[in-house]
C-alpha cells in the first residue's frame, strides 16, 4: 500500500510542479504520507494543506510562490476568485513582495480566513461583476482590483499597482477614475478615489511609485516625471526619474537607485555588472552638467521616512505643504555616560 501512495504522490507532485502549482492532497492517506515526508527534507509545506517538492520552492521567486499556492487552493476550492494583490499580482502589476505571502479571495461563505490565517476570504456576490482568467486563475476584473487595493493598502503599496496598471496600458487613468467614482459609499471609497488621481503612468518602476508617495506624505512638492535631458558633449539623452524646478530657479533631479539595474538582464541588456556601473558613473556625471543637484536614494532609504526627508531637504528639494505623517526623528548621537571616557 505504502508503495502505491508513494508513487501516487511521486507523480502528483511532479505534475504539479510541471505547472507551477503546488500540491493539495484529496485523500487522507496522502495528506498524513506528506506530513511524515517533511521530516526527510525533501518536502515542503508553504502553509497549511499545501505541499511542494522542495527542489521546485527553492526555485521559484517569492512571485512565483504566491501564485504556486493560489494554483494549489483552486483545485481544492473552485469557487473561489482571486481578489486585491492576489489579483493584482496576477495581472503582472507592481505587488510589494511583503504583501504576497497572505492570498485574498472573494468567496459567498463570507468575510472569513483559511489555512491558518494565510488566506483572507472577503465576502462578495460573485454575479456582482464579471470576473476575468489571468494565468489559468480566476480573477476579479482589473478596474475592480484596482479599486480594492486602492481603498485598502497603504498609499505607498496602492500606487506602485496604480501606476503599473497605468504604465502598461491596460486602463487608462480616466477609466480608472471613472470606475472608482462609481462606488461612493463603500469602505476606503475615499482613499481610492485620492489614489486614483494621485497615479501616474509615467512612473518608471514600483520603486519609483512608492518613493513619489513617500514624498508626497513628507510635504514635498510633486516632482515631474522622467525629464529629459540633452548632454552637451555627445547629444545623448537621458531621462530623469524625478525633477524639481525651485521658484528660485534652481533644478534638482532625483534617482532611484535600484539594486536590479545591475543584475536584471532587461535592464542591463546583457552587460555585466562593471560595465552597467561605468554607464551609470558617466550619465550621472552628465547630468550634473546641466542641473544644479543630483539626489540619489535606495528602496531602503525611502522606508526610512525620517532619514528620506533630512535628505531630500539637504538637495534643497521644496516643500509646498504640511507633511500627512508623523516622522520621529531619531537621536543624531548616542548619550553616553562620562565614565564611559574615563572622566567622572
Amino acid at each position: 500500500m505504502s508503495k502505491k501512495i508513494d508513487e501516487q504522490v511521486r507523480v502528483t507532485l511532479a505534475e504539479d510542479a510541471a505547472r507551477g502549482a503546488c500540491t493539495y492532497p484529496y485523500t487522507d492517506a496522502c495528506r498524513r504520507y506528506l506530513r511524515r515526508r517533511l521530516d526527510s527534507g525533501g518536502l515542503v509545506s508553504p502553509m497549511p494543506h499545501l505541499y511542494a517538492a522542495a527542489d521546485f520552492w527553492r526555485g521559484l521567486t517569492p512571485e512565483g510562490r504566491a501564485i504556486a499556492k493560489m494554483r494549489g487552493l483552486v483545485s481544492r476550492h473552485c469557487e473561489w476568485i482571486f481578489c486585491g494583490t492576489s489579483a493584482a499580482l496576477l495581472y503582472g502589476l507592481s505587488v510589494s513582495r511583503r504583501l504576497l505571502d497572505t492570498i485574498e479571495v472573494m468567496s459567498p461563505s463570507g468575510t472569513r480566513t483559511y489555512h491558518g490565517g494565510a488566506v483572507r476570504a472577503h465576502h462578495a456576490d460573485i454575479d456582482e461583476e464579471p470576473c476575468a482568467f489571468m494565468r489559468g486563475l480566476p480573477v476579479t476584473s482589473v478596474e475592480r482590483t484596482l479599486f480594492d487595493c486602492a481603498r485598502s493598502l497603504p498609499l505607498r503599496d496602492s500606487v506602485a499597482i496604480l501606476d503599473s496598471a497605468l504604465r502598461m496600458g491596460i486602463i487608462d487613468k480616466e477609466a480608472l477614475i471613472a470606475y472608482v467614482d462609481s462606488k461612493p459609499g463603500r469602505k476606503g471609497s475615499a482613499r481610492a478615489r485620492f489614489a486614483a488621481r494621485f497615479a501616474d503612468g509615467r512612473s518608471g518602476s514600483g520603486g519609483e511609485s512608492v518613493a513619489r508617495a513617500a514624498m508626497w506624505e513628507l510635504g514635498f512638492a510633486a516632482p515631474d516625471l522622467q525629464t529629459e535631458f540633452v548632454e552637451p558633449v555627445g547629444g545623448h539623452r537621458y531621462f530623469a526619474d524625478f525633477c524639481w524646478r525651485t521658484p528660485e530657479g534652481r533644478v534638482i533631479v532625483g534617482e532611484l537607485d535600484g539594486g536590479e539595474k545591475y543584475v536584471d538582464p532587461r535592464m542591463t541588456g546583457g552587460r555585466p555588472v562593471e560595465a552597467v556601473m561605468r554607464q551609470e558613473r558617466l550619465r550621472e556625471s552628465r547630468l550634473t552638467a546641466l542641473v544644479d543637484a543630483v539626489v540619489r536614494f535606495s528602496p531602503a532609504m525611502v522606508a526610512d521616512s525620517a532619514g528620506f526627508a533630512r535628505l531630500l531637504e539637504t538637495f534643497g528639494v521644496p516643500r509646498d505643504r504640511p507633511a500627512r505623517i508623523s516622522v520621529e526623528e531619531p537621536p543624531r548621537f548616542d548619550e553616553v555616560p562620562l565614565a564611559a571616557y574615563g572622566l567622572d
